[in-house]
């Protein structure tokens, strides 16, 4: 019986080097919690030491400098001493600050060695005509010469009428209509040429918010009709009304005698802004009758421009013209037909 006892315990006696090889997974998982104690340590050292390029470092207070407008380029701007020249800045940085820079378009003063260009006068319209001066090339937003006792006309100004010129008078209007006198008379001195080519040139200055009409007068009246109209209609001045006006205007011819005033009842009729008359008869002229007649009858709503062709100095006693342009707001303008070049 003990000798059976003792052969099964020694068949149950574990080897020697069992115990260590158990223990082996022990001791690398504590090497490996050491491994990773130390490299936490390590990390969090690092984080609490300042980055590189940060330390022992003085602030500085950066901004953007914004350019005036009025700034000169060489004008040197105080600040902080400490800030860097701007010669020595990146160049990034330098487009960046002229980037929020304002543009300016132009400057308020033109340099010293520029000169500045002058208006030229307006070329005459048709062959061999020149007008005289300060006809027909006014610019209409200039304010005109009123004869005693007539109120100043109204200048164009910005958002107001446009304007309308003619023969050196200057008004404003959306409805403007220009009577010229077409009696056998005004063949002198090239004077119906003249008057034609200044008409041609306040016709090319009106805007298309205008309208316009044009009445030729001897011993009645004659409207340009521009579309064969049945009766006398006020037209926008686009740029074909204006080239159908003009070549209206060029097969004008002067007729024979003259009457004025059925010439000016058709044109008050339109109910317009402006009336331009010219004329080179002082006789046979509008009465006391007449012109009172006009002057009831316009009522103020319209400013007649009296226009003057004479042969040689003003009369100064003035006639019937004075008075017409007088009574109805309007203004007097003389021309000597004598001064006017042939063609």
């Amino acid at each position: 019986m003990s000798s059976s006892r003792g052969s099964s315990r020694d068949k149950l006696s574990l080897p020697d080097w069992l115990p260590r090889v158990l223990l082996l997974p022990t001791a690398l998982s504590m090497v490996a919690h050491a491994t990773l104690l130390v490299l936490f340590s390590i990390t969090l050292r690092s984080c609490q030491q300042a980055p590189v390029g940060f330390s022992n470092e003085p602030t500085r207070e950066v901004g953007i400098v914004v350019k005036q407008a009025g700034d000169r380029p060489d004008a040197q701007v105080a600040g902080d001493p400490n800030d860097v020249p701007p010669s020595d800045l990146p160049t990034e940085s330098t487009a960046a600050n002229d980037s929020l820079a304002p543009s300016r378009s132009t400057p308020e003063t033109p340099p010293a060695d520029v000169t500045l260009p002058k208006a030229n006068a307006a070329s005459a319209i048709g062959p061999g005509v020149n007008l005289p001066t300060g006809a027909a090339v006014a610019d209409p937003r200039d304010p005109v010469k009123s004869i005693g006792g007539a109120r100043p006309a109204a200048t164009g100004t910005a958002g107001g009428p446009p304007g309308a010129a003619f023969m050196g008078t200057r008004d404003e209007g959306l409805k403007v209509v220009f009577v010229i006198d077409a009696s056998g008379s005004m063949t002198s001195y090239n004077a119906m040429q003249v008057a034609k080519a200044a008409l041609m040139a306040s016709l090319q200055a009106l805007d298309e918010r205008q309208q316009f009409l044009i009445i030729f007068y001897e011993d009645k009246p004659h409207v340009v009709k521009l579309k064969d109209e049945l009766k006398p209609t006020l037209a926008y001045a686009t740029e074909i009304n204006k080239t159908l006006a003009r070549q209206k205007i060029a097969g004008i011819q002067p007729g024979a005698g003259t009457d004025h005033l059925p010439a000016i009842e058709l044109a008050m009729k339109l109910n317009p802004d402006v009336i331009f008359f010219l004329t080179d008869a002082s006789d046979p002229q509008l009465w006391p009758r007449d012109l009172e007649k006009i002057k009831l009858t316009n009522g103020g709503r319209i400013r007649i421009h009296s226009i003057e062709f004479g042969q040689g100095p003003e009369f100064p006693q003035g006639n019937f013209l004075h008075r017409l342009a007088r009574q109805n707001g309007g203004t007097y303008r003389y021309h000597d037909v004598t001064r006017f070049k042939s063609p």
